[in-house]
């Protein structure tokens, strides 16, 4: 094998890589040894037909294509393993001259060409003079009353619903079907069927929950309320609502009692080892935060004393993979790309270059990080490789 590097522009590459006719033989040949295994011939054993017979059955245009690929495949990376290139888009491929094959070989050279981007050489400030703000004690204490509420939180997950016939109040667990109305008409975003909540602690548009108190299952009611001035819905925000409202279902919520059998279901013999357990959760919650907290402030400084140009194709890439996280976010939680920027009050166009923006951020970042890993010698395979990195500025802040 042979090839060739062009520099097309800083940031783009091309190879001219030429693979001879006695290499594409064996290629033919590998690929005919692996499709050959399958073929059964009558009065032969799977794998065991005579070789014109067998090509026959496997059908020349098929086992040529196959040698095609493993040979454009092997000779594309050890090309770039000879020039020392790393591709950050996907190659394109052309074939400018292609082998004939008989029956058993290829009797010409494979010429081929590939074309990708690169990263250019990328510059980094004194990234050892970065500084961070400290992580104070006094942000990752646990007062008692954060302790209490994650124990009520637990016994709410695990209470009981107990069947009633009173009128609902504060704490009840309901279950409510209503349409909502703006000027007679009705608003998708204000209607819904068998919604669950319990009353007082599902967030609702203010006054809707106090006027489920005094209920029977089963009633019918009218309210009229202002909806917030900060829906996310433009078209909705600060109008007056008519809302026709059914109590589908209504239940009395039982907590459990705090005794060996609650904190069994923890793994905790006592309140005190419970409450222990959730102290050091919360800890552990609030050192995270603050950590991520010190990566935001690095990586701002990282992006700014990077430079390095980046190649359109690779942000629009990127871009590309922001938007499809996104949208499947959204997707999750029943919302479209189209309402939130909506939401947001952002043009399509806007939101466009928003992204462009933060995929460009994302790539100088990243390119940034692996700057300082070479530096010292971190490798960057996985996740904790980047941490790493971030532990090493962090360390040597505090230095």
């Amino acid at each position: 094998m042979s090839s060739e590097k062009k520099v097309l522009s800083k940031n783009r590459i091309k190879l001219t890589i030429t693979v001879p006719a006695d290499e594409m033989t064996q290629y033919f040949g590998k690929k005919y040894d692996e499709l050959a295994a399958s073929v059964t011939l009558p009065g032969f054993r799977p794998g065991r037909g005579p070789r014109v017979m067998t090509i026959e059955a496997i059908g020349q245009q098929r086992l040529v294509q196959g040698a095609l690929e493993l040979a454009l495949g092997e000779h594309y990376e050890a090309s770039l393993r000879e020039h020392g290139v790393y591709p950050v888009t996907p190659p394109a491929v052309s074939i400018s001259k292609y082998p004939s094959y008989d029956r058993d070989t290829a009797k010409d050279e494979l010429v081929f060409e590939v074309e990708f981007d690169i990263l250019p050489q990328a510059k980094i400030g004194p990234w050892r003079k970065i500084r961070v703000k400290k992580i104070e004690s006094k942000a990752l204490e646990v007062t008692n009353d954060e302790v209490e509420k994650v124990v009520e939180y637990l016994r709410r997950q695990a209470a009981e619903l107990k069947e009633i016939t009173r009128e609902t109040r504060q704490g009840d667990w309901l279950q409510v079907s209503y349409t909502g109305k703006v000027d007679n008409v009705i608003k998708e975003a204000l209607t819904n069927k068998g919604m669950p909540l319990v009353l007082g602690e599902t967030r609702l548009i203010p006054g809707f929950s106090e006027a489920l108190v005094g209920m029977k299952k089963g009633q019918q009611k009218e309210i009229e309320l202002a909806l917030p001035k900060d829906l996310p819905d433009k078209s909705l925000a600060g109008q007056k609502a008519r809302f026709e409202v059914t109590l589908d279902d209504h239940k009395e919520v039982i907590l459990p009692a705090l005794d060996n059998k609650f904190f069994e279901r923890f793994g905790r013999k006592s309140a005190g080892e419970l409450k222990k357990s959730i102290r050091a959760s919360l800890e552990a919650e609030k050192r995270e935060r603050e950590r991520r907290a010190q990566e935001g402030q690095i990586s701002e400084q990282i992006v700014k004393m990077t430079r390095v140009e980046i190649p359109d194709s690779l942000v629009e890439q990127e871009k590309k993979r922001l938007k499809a996280a996104l949208e499947k976010d959204l997707e999750s939680r029943g919302a479209t790309l189209e309402k939130y920027f909506e939401s947001l009050k952002v043009t399509q166009d806007k939101a466009e270059r928003d992204l462009a923006e933060q995929a460009r951020r994302n790539i100088i970042l990243g390119v940034g990080l692996g700057q300082i890993a070479k530096a010292e010698g971190v490798k960057l395979s996985a996740q904790e490789g980047t941490r790493a990195v971030f532990d090493k500025i962090i360390d040597s802040c505090a230095r």
